[in-house]
């Protein structure tokens, strides 16, 4: 391939590529707004279609120089005196398929509600798909959500209340998909943290503390 046409393929493909990256941001954007929204619906984008017009402009001189071709984007020149102009104009057209979430596998669903037993507050969790199968010998991770927290509450706990709050950052589902985890509170004084959950790409929170403890 020559110098020209390398730049040329350089070009469309960083096109091509920054087209995707668009379109799994959008996507991205669009799976987040379904899990926080009420009704928990997500929306995917099944395909995009294009059409690019390139032109792209190579021109040789009778004297040496060392500049590379260029990718025009305006309307051709025509060639004089000992300079020779090749032009390429290109229409590109085609059609980006979404790859399925999870690998077309049901997309996991986390449900988690603040509970109180003999001991004092917990969290129970459910572990789900969007098929209704309960996913059992699970791993689920948890957390305060720190920016959260601060962003709803005005509030920014310590490391040392982040830890006391959960016993455990990673918990086992059992054969329904549940667990409970007990919650120390106290640490808090009196104030209330965002505690998020994930598990298989679902993401959930849940405010506790405060009135709670």
């Amino acid at each position: 391939m020559s110098r020209g046409g390398q730049i040329a393929a350089d070009a469309v493909r960083d096109m091509l590529v920054g087209l995707a990256d668009a379109l799994r941001t959008a996507q991205d954007t669009l799976s987040e707004a379904g899990r926080i929204s009420e009704g928990g619906m997500g929306y995917e984008i099944p395909y995009l279609d294009f059409t690019f017009e390139v032109e792209f402009s190579e021109q040789t001189s009778n004297q040496p120089s060392t500049a590379a071709p260029i990718l025009k984007l305006f309307p051709r020149t025509s060639s004089s005196g000992g300079n020779r102009e090749t032009d390429i104009t290109s229409r590109i057209s085609g059609r980006l398929v979404s790859t399925p979430t999870h690998g077309g596998r049901p997309a996991a669903l986390l449900e988690m509600a603040l509970v109180h037993n003999a001991d004092g507050p917990a969290i129970d969790i459910l572990l789900s798909n969007t098929a209704g199968e309960r996913l059992t010998d699970a791993f689920i991770e948890l957390q305060v959500d720190v920016d959260m927290t601060e962003r709803l509450i005005g509030f920014r706990p310590t490391p040392t209340q982040r830890l006391a709050l959960l016993p455990s950052q990673t918990v086992l589902t059992d054969e329904q998909g549940y667990v409970r985890l007990s919650l120390s509170t106290g640490s808090l004084g009196g104030k209330s943290v965002v505690v998020k959950a994930e598990a298989q790409g679902a993401v959930t929170r849940l405010i506790v503390g405060g009135s709670e403890s």
